[in-house]
Protein backbone atom coordinates (compact mmCIF):
# COMPACT_ATOMS: atom_id res chain seq x y z
CA UNK A 1 0.00 0.00 0.00
CA UNK A 2 1.15 3.51 -0.96
CA UNK A 3 0.58 6.13 2.18
CA UNK A 4 -2.59 8.03 0.82
CA UNK A 5 -3.68 4.60 0.27
CA UNK A 6 -2.81 4.19 4.02
CA UNK A 7 -4.04 7.16 4.89
CA UNK A 8 -7.53 7.00 3.60
CA UNK A 9 -8.00 3.33 5.18
CA UNK A 10 -7.27 5.14 8.64
CA UNK A 11 -9.95 7.94 8.12
CA UNK A 12 -12.22 5.05 7.21
CA UNK A 13 -11.89 3.31 10.67
CA UNK A 14 -11.63 6.08 12.57
CA UNK A 15 -14.70 6.90 11.04
CA UNK A 16 -15.94 3.52 11.89
CA UNK A 17 -14.93 3.20 15.37
CA UNK A 18 -15.28 6.91 16.15
CA UNK A 19 -12.14 7.42 16.87
CA UNK A 20 -10.79 11.20 16.10
CA UNK A 21 -7.32 10.90 17.13
CA UNK A 22 -7.17 7.84 14.70
CA UNK A 23 -8.26 10.55 11.96
CA UNK A 24 -6.00 13.23 12.89
CA UNK A 25 -3.03 10.70 12.63
CA UNK A 26 -4.29 10.03 9.50
CA UNK A 27 -4.15 13.88 8.32
CA UNK A 28 -0.70 14.09 9.49
CA UNK A 29 0.42 11.93 6.59
CA UNK A 30 -0.55 14.35 4.42
CA UNK A 31 2.79 15.67 2.48
CA UNK A 32 3.93 18.95 3.09
CA UNK A 33 4.54 21.47 0.15
CA UNK A 34 8.16 22.51 0.01
CA UNK A 35 9.78 25.70 0.32
CA UNK A 36 11.75 25.46 -2.59
CA UNK A 37 10.89 27.36 -6.20
CA UNK A 38 11.63 25.20 -8.66
CA UNK A 39 11.28 27.23 -11.15
CA UNK A 40 13.79 29.79 -9.91
CA UNK A 41 16.60 26.72 -11.74
CA UNK A 42 17.78 27.21 -15.03
CA UNK A 43 16.56 24.44 -16.90
CA UNK A 44 19.19 21.15 -17.91
CA UNK A 45 19.63 20.78 -21.68
CA UNK A 46 22.31 18.82 -23.70
CA UNK A 47 24.19 22.17 -24.16
CA UNK A 48 23.88 23.25 -20.49
CA UNK A 49 25.23 19.68 -19.38
CA UNK A 50 28.08 20.05 -21.41
CA UNK A 51 29.48 23.28 -20.40
CA UNK A 52 29.36 22.71 -16.39
CA UNK A 53 31.75 19.50 -17.59
CA UNK A 54 33.32 21.89 -19.49
CA UNK A 55 33.71 23.94 -16.54
CA UNK A 56 34.27 21.41 -14.31
CA UNK A 57 37.03 20.51 -16.29
CA UNK A 58 39.06 23.75 -16.36
CA UNK A 59 38.46 24.22 -12.71
CA UNK A 60 39.41 20.85 -10.97
CA UNK A 61 39.38 22.37 -7.10
CA UNK A 62 35.79 23.62 -7.42
CA UNK A 63 32.75 22.64 -5.46
CA UNK A 64 29.69 20.90 -7.22
CA UNK A 65 27.75 23.75 -4.88
CA UNK A 66 29.88 26.71 -6.56
CA UNK A 67 29.34 25.00 -10.00
CA UNK A 68 25.86 24.72 -9.64
CA UNK A 69 26.05 28.33 -8.22
CA UNK A 70 27.47 29.71 -11.85
CA UNK A 71 24.85 28.31 -13.91
CA UNK A 72 21.98 28.96 -12.12
CA UNK A 73 21.54 25.25 -11.19
CA UNK A 74 21.58 22.83 -8.08
CA UNK A 75 24.54 21.06 -7.30
CA UNK A 76 22.19 17.11 -7.96
CA UNK A 77 21.94 18.38 -11.22
CA UNK A 78 25.81 19.10 -11.69
CA UNK A 79 26.48 15.59 -10.23
CA UNK A 80 23.89 14.80 -12.68
CA UNK A 81 25.97 16.30 -15.69
CA UNK A 82 29.36 15.27 -14.52
CA UNK A 83 28.76 11.72 -14.49
CA UNK A 84 26.80 11.36 -17.51
CA UNK A 85 23.02 11.53 -16.46
CA UNK A 86 22.13 14.24 -17.43
CA UNK A 87 23.27 14.33 -21.25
Amino acid sequence: MRIPEIRERLIEKGQQYGDDELIELAIELWRRRSTRAPDESTPMSPRLAYQIRLYASLRPTATQRAIGNAFNVSQGRVSEALHGKRT
